[in-house]
Formats: C-alpha cells, sequence, structure tokens
C-alpha cells in the first residue's frame, strides 16, 4: 500500500476532530419567521446570530464572522440576491456558505439566487424542519471541508518555510525574505545586518555522542539563541548544517555587535542539556551590514560572503568569538567576554540593544 502523505494525513485527521457546533447567521426582517428558523437551527445543534436585514448581516459578518449564512430573498432595502453578491465580495476567515429562501420556488428565483453566489435554496413556505437540518449537515460537511483544507495548506506553507529539524526558518524562506528585506533597505535605507553563526568543533560533539545528540544540540543552539534575540522582528534561518542566519531588521553593525556578544556569552555561558549529558558548546560569529555595500552592488551573496570572511577571521583566532568589519576596515575581532565598546548600541531607529 502506498504511503499516506503528510497532507492526506493533517487532513484526515482535521476531518475527524470537527466541531458540529457551528456558528449559522440568520437573515429575516420577519420576526416569527426568524424565531421559527432560529428554534429549529437551535434545535439541531448549531449555535445562531441573526440579523434583521442585508446591511446588518454584512456587518455582522465582518464583526464576528459565521461560516453559514441562510437570508430570506425578499427583503426590504437590500434583499436576499443583492446580500449574497456583497457577501461573496466579502474577506472572511473561512468559506461562507449561503442559503437563500424563496417565497416561491419559481425557477428564475432560484437561478437569480445561485448565480449570485447562494450555495443551496429553500422554499420558504413549507420549510420542512428535517429538510432544513438535512441540508445543514451538508452544509456543515463542506465548510469542515474547506476548514480542514485551509489548515493542511497553512502546515504545509509551514513546513516549506521551517527547518524540520531546530525549528528556525529554512534556508529556502531565508534566501526569499532576505530578497525582500534587501530590497526594502535598498529603496529606503534602512539598515539591516547579518550575523552568520557556527556551532564550535560540532563534528567534535557528533564524534564522541552520536549524530541524535548532535541534532539535540542544533535544538538547543537555536532555542538558546532565539531567546537571546531581543526583539521579536529579528529571526534565525538554518543555512545549513551546524550555520545559523541571523537577520537584524533595522539595525546597523554597531547594533549588532551588541547582539553577537550577547549570543556569544549567552551560548558559552549555559551547557546545552541532551538525552546523554550536558554539553558545553560555543559559537563564532561574523557579521555584515547593508550600508557596507552600494546600493546597486546590495545582495544576499554579497552580504554573505561579507559575513564568511567574517566567520572564518573568528574561526583563525580561536573561535567563541565574533568578528565585525565597521566601516570597511579590517576586519576588528573581539572575544565575547572582553570585546570593546560598541557605542551606545542603538539602530537608526534609536533603539538600545540590552
Amino acid at each position: 500500500m502506498a504511503e499516506t502523505s503528510v497532507f492526506e494525513q493533517t487532513l484526515t485527521l482535521d476531518l475527524g476532530a470537527l466541531q458540529p457546533e457551528l456558528r449559522v447567521l440568520i437573515v429575516d426582517d420577519d420576526p416569527e419567521a426568524r424565531d421559527y428558523l432560529v428554534a429549529v437551527v437551535q434545535e439541531a445543534g448549531y449555535q445562531t446570530a441573526t440579523a434583521a436585514s442585508g446591511e446588518e448581516a454584512l456587518q455582522l459578518l465582518e464583526r464576528e464572522f459565521c461560516p453559514i449564512m441562510i437570508t430570506d430573498r425578499n427583503m426590504p432595502g437590500m434583499d436576499g440576491v443583492t446580500l449574497c453578491k456583497r457577501a461573496r465580495e466579502g474577506s472572511y476567515p473561512g468559506y461562507l456558505y449561503i442559503f437563500l429562501l424563496t417565497a416561491q420556488n419559481a425557477a428564475a428565483d432560484i437561478v437569480s439566487g445561485l448565480k449570485a453566489g447562494a450555495d443551496d435554496y429553500l422554499g420558504k413556505k413549507n420549510i420542512s424542519a428535517p429538510e432544513l437540518v438535512a441540508r445543514l449537515g451538508n452544509a456543515r460537511r463542506i465548510v469542515g471541508l474547506e476548514q480542514a483544507l485551509r489548515r493542511a495548506l497553512d502546515q504545509k506553507r509551514q513546513m516549506a518555510n521551517t527547518d524540520v529539524l531546530t525549528g528556525a526558518y529554512s534556508r529556502r524562506y531565508l534566501e526569499r525574505q532576505l530578497s525582500l528585506e534587501l530590497e526594502r533597505t535598498r529603496r529606503f535605507g534602512h539598515p539591516m545586518s547579518l550575523l552568520l553563526v557556527d556551532i564550535d568543533f560540532f563534528k567534535r560533539i557528533n564524534d564522541r555522542y552520536g549524530h541524535a545528540v548532535g541534532d539535540e544540540v542544533l535544538r538547543g543552539a537555536y532555542r538558546r539563541m532565539r531567546e537571546l534575540l531581543p526583539r521579536s522582528c529579528d529571526w534565525i534561518g538554518r543555512y545549513g548544517g551546524e550555520e545559523f542566519l541571523v537577520v537584524l531588521i533595522d539595525t546597523d553593525l554597531r547594533g549588532a555587535e551588541i547582539v553577537a556578544q550577547r549570543l556569544v556569552a549567552g551560548l558559552a555561558e549555559t551547557e546545552i542539556g541532551t538525552s546523554s549529558d550536558p554539553i558545553p558548546v560555543t559559537i563564532s560569529i561574523g557579521a555584515a551590514e547593508a550600508g557596507q555595500m552600494l546600493s546597486h552592488e546590495l545582495s544576499f551573496k554579497g552580504l554573505l560572503e561579507i559575513a564568511d570572511q567574517c566567520l572564518y577571521a573568528s574561526k583563525r583566532d580561536g573561535r567563541n568569538r565574533y568578528t565585525m568589519t565597521l566601516h570597511g576596515d579590517s576586519p576588528l575581532t573581539a572575544d565575547a567576554i572582553s570585546a570593546g565598546s560598541a557605542g551606545d548600541g542603538r539602530d537608526t531607529q534609536g533603539e538600545v540593544r540590552q
């Protein structure tokens, strides 16, 4: 038997976990008819919301979305057909399944409603409660399928953007998002810095403890770096192997040095817990800032080459340190503990990095 894909597994699980209590919006200007529908729908186990006009229904859908709507066709002001059209133009968090109630089962009325966006119709004069409940069941299954598909697609998108092993952003996402950030930097002149991070002597960890423990070290190192980043807008991608790329938004090289010092010191002072033993881990960092390059030369590849050269200098000079290139001068290396002053740590937005 062929293996089931992650997408199919997710869809199956979501469909099996669907809750029958969906909220149904009932739209009718006749209070008596509205109350009857509410009673039938609630008896079937659904929650309800009501509106006396098309305008009120649209406002309610924007404010508190209901995935199923039952609307009368003939109402003063905005009729049911117009409401269907307007509702289809809206932007909602999920699919809206629409029932249209027709006073007469005339083919023209039914066709106009379906063309306007209704999914189903019911004759209003002799509404059969069992028939309405059965059709609501169909609507629930369709809405549930759409919700399950949406969640599965969101999960696939998240999986494509996330490194499966560590939880950091993936290389693919990293390169795509960095292209957007670089374009923003080029157009508006906002600073942006990269820190290329390498776990020191990672091969020794794999050789001594095995690759499974090595994977735990990678996950632990990523979590620790994530905790050490002072702002939620900064993010980390796994560049490959034991290398990570830290992206610092609106941050010049002096601000990046504060973060680099924090990361190097933070990793060195706390061992990473594993299923074997707590393992001491240090990192080496090379930095690059978009302002180091002319606007027309600005590229992910160019920034990475600068960061990689600085990382090489950190390794050459003993590891467990960072290397920055300030204002185009030759690389300046510094131990995490004895790093020199980096100004007040402010970026061009005036934020002080701690």
